[in-house]
């Protein structure tokens, strides 16, 4: 994995939330919400030149874990729908997974 293309900040600043003791949990989102835009698209990501699209979508999911941290997640169509142009070749093809409603 390469470095994150969003910061535990822009998390923050998205979800409203002050001080540092989720530090490090956010970033462990961050991650995980960078690696499944990645599996996703099937590109890697570069901080300097990522698209602001795919920043959000990033900052989206891994705020949407954050807050709904017992696995019942709402932004995961917001996601999809921010990472769907960016998605490469033959995987446009592939939908993107079934979301419960």
């Amino acid at each position: 994995m390469r470095a994150t293309v969003i910061t535990p900040q822009e998390v923050k600043d998205w979800c409203r939330i002050d001080g540092d003791a989720d530090d490090a949990a956010i970033q462990l989102l961050i991650i995980s919400a960078q690696e499944q835009a990645q599996t996703y698209t099937g590109r890697e990501f570069n901080p300097e030149t990522c698209p602001a699209c795919i920043k959000q979508a990033i900052a989206v999911f891994a705020a949407d874990l954050y807050r709904n941290r017992e696995g019942q997640t709402v932004g995961e169509k917001t996601f999809y729908r921010l990472l769907n142009p960016y998605r490469l070749g033959d995987l446009r093809s592939t939908p993107a997974p079934s979301i419960a409603a």
